[in-house]
């Protein structure tokens, strides 16, 4: 139940698993499920915190965007 949990939505917290076995009837710790993840292969990572951006950047984006916005799709093909 907690790998097929895990597998269907990878953002489900160590917490939210502890509960949902709770409410089944099954109390386990939060080592006890992170270490039956590991076992299976899962690893646990943190979502990478970017920057917000300032005003200005904001700005320079929308000129850029707007300036470039008739281009024709010649001029974006060597782009990416």
């Amino acid at each position: 139940m907690i790998t097929r949990t895990v597998s269907k939505n990878p953002r489900t917290t160590l917490g939210d698993l502890v509960n949902d076995l709770q409410r089944a009837g099954t109390k386990v710790t939060k080592a006890t499920i992170s270490n039956t993840l590991r076992r299976q292969g899962l690893k646990s990572c943190s979502a990478r915190g970017v920057p917000l951006l300032k005003p200005v950047h904001v700005q320079a984006r929308l000129k850029f965007a707007r300036e470039h916005l008739d281009d024709p799709e010649e001029d974006w093909e060597n782009v990416i």
